[in-house]
């Protein structure tokens, strides 16, 4: 019996993986990294901005002394700005049967903004969960596993809604059951199959779908 839902924040609730894909390729190019916003949304949609400049940096596109940082620091803040609510989400959110927290790539500050953007303070209170908190952010499943620990609850009494490959990985390699939401404005055609075939159990199309399909649970 499903008794909590655990939300990702970025591409779910609130519409900044498009704004992301376009402050960090327009960053990676004044770098001198070929990259556009494409091949970005493709390929590190839902992974950390450490996590990707890491990669890059260990791919030899990025000078090694880089500072890692102060650079996701002017990424944060530009993205910061320009944080929307995905349409419809509202309805969806006053209309959840049971309790629900945050399971997220992004800071803690960052989500509670979100939340207050949201006006969601209510639904979520302090339940909060950030890649910050473990180790390593997803895909690695160490979140959603801090998340479980912390609320007390085994695998099948908890649903996640997730909308990027590397936030299905991870809740998957959790073992939960996870919806694919592909509402978010940065969504591609296929991005479905690549979430299914990740071992989303279920897909849906917008925060309309989503709330007829938590009033099921």
């Amino acid at each position: 019996m499903i008794k909590h839902i655990l939300f990702d924040c970025d591409g779910v609730l609130i519409d900044t993986e498009i704004v992301a894909a376009e402050v960090v390729s327009g960053w990676l190019n004044s770098e001198g990294v070929d990259i556009n916003i494409e091949t970005f949304i493709t390929e590190y949609t839902g992974k950390t901005f450490s996590d990707i400049l890491q990669l890059i940096k260990d791919q030899g596109q990025l000078a090694p002394d880089l500072e890692v940082r102060e650079s996701v620091k002017y990424m944060d803040e530009a993205i910061r700005s320009n944080m929307r609510p995905i349409q419809g989400v509202e309805s969806m959110l006053a209309n959840i049967p049971v309790t629900s927290s945050m399971v997220s790539n992004s800071a803690k500050d960052y989500v509670l903004e979100a939340i207050e953007l949201l006006k969601a303070q209510s639904i979520f209170e302090e339940r909060v969960f950030s890649a910050e908190m473990v180790a390593k952010g997803k895909p690695d499943p160490g979140v959603y596993l801090l998340a479980l620990e912390a609320l007390g609850l085994s695998k099948n009494e908890v649903l996640v809604i997730e909308d990027s490959s590397a936030g299905v990985a991870a809740s998957v390699a959790a073992g939960l059951r996870t919806v694919g939401f592909l509402g978010g404005s940065h969504v591609r055609y296929g991005h479905g199959d690549k979430l299914l075939k990740l071992g989303a159990a279920e897909l849906v199309n917008d925060h309309e779908e989503l709330k007829s399909y938590l009033n099921t649970l």
